[in-house]
């Protein structure tokens, strides 16, 4: 299989893994790592060979089309991280003030000091 179909065959799989939201993103994370190391071999391959022709390849525009297309699912899976540990970071506050709910009142000894004048 030549270089170029290669990286194609491993876009399309990122492609196709990115757009289906997994129950399980520990797996869909660890598949789209795995993709991109192993995509990541194939160009480095690629800029080592004598490849000046690159953009004339029937494949490119499609490869091209693709990269925008996986650019874009990597930053939606980057935001629902995102999202997720926002959310968890809140809940974990809220949590702690539900707990700990007078850690945050001012009084001394049982006594309440009026800072009012």
């Amino acid at each position: 299989m030549d270089l170029i179909e290669q990286l194609v065959s491993c876009s399309e799989s990122l492609l196709e893994v990115l757009q289906h939201s997994a129950d399980e993103r520990d797996k869909q994370v660890e598949k789209v790592e795995q993709l991109l190391a192993e995509r990541e071999k194939i160009i480095a391959r690629l800029k080592q060979g004598s490849y000046e022709n690159l953009h004339q390849h029937p494949q490119a525009r499609k490869i091209v089309g693709m990269e925008q297309d996986i650019q874009k699912g990597l930053r939606r899976l980057y935001e629902d991280i995102k999202m997720d540990l926002k959310r968890w970071n809140e809940k974990k506050r809220l949590q702690q003030s539900y707990e700990n709910a007078f850690s945050y009142v001012e009084t001394y000894d049982g006594r309440f000091y009026d800072k009012r004048k």
